[in-house]
């Protein structure tokens, strides 16, 4: 399975992609998509954005006229059982707002690269088709856990 991030920062917000990377792969794994993806390539894409113009897309996709920290657009779950067969997946793409993200990092006392992978592995899993529960947060904690804390190498 081949893993493919692109990414689109329309900000000066520094991010590691290599980081990004390891958090898609281990979160799809962690969401038993090994399962599902075998012998795909997966991929998904990435836009960073300011404040203004998350409230926008968030007032346009969401009628809530307040930035936020994620907005998830997911082609995966639109697919038909064929096209889910098919060798090449695109889950769809996320919008996040790194200084939405770096404001709830202080908040919730984690660095920003901690958050901003909690965050993003929460995207990945709503592209996946999963919905806000328990074993979402508990993924997501995992994700932060061995990836950003941890540093485990994850293939």
């Amino acid at each position: 399975m081949k893993f493919i991030l692109e990414i689109n920062n329309k900000t000066n917000c520094e991010i590691e992609k290599k980081i990004l990377e390891k958090v898609f792969r281990y979160t799809v794994k962690e969401a038993n998509g090994e399962n599902i993806f075998s012998r795909k390539n997966v991929s998904a894409s990435v836009a960073l954005v300011d404040l203004s113009e998350m409230r926008m897309l968030n007032k346009t996709h969401r009628n809530k006229d307040e930035a936020t920290d994620v907005l998830s657009f997911s082609d995966f779950e639109n697919l038909s059982q064929e096209d889910k067969g098919k060798k090449d997946i695109f889950l769809g793409e996320l919008v996040l707002c790194c200084e939405y993200i770096k404001k709830s990092a202080k908040i919730n006392n984690m660095s920003f690269p901690e958050e901003l992978g909690y965050i993003f592995s929460h995207g990945i899993l709503h592209l996946l088709g999963v919905s806000h529960s328990d074993e979402m947060f508990s993924i997501q904690d995992r994700v932060v856990a061995d990836v950003l804390k941890n540093k485990r190498n994850i293939a």
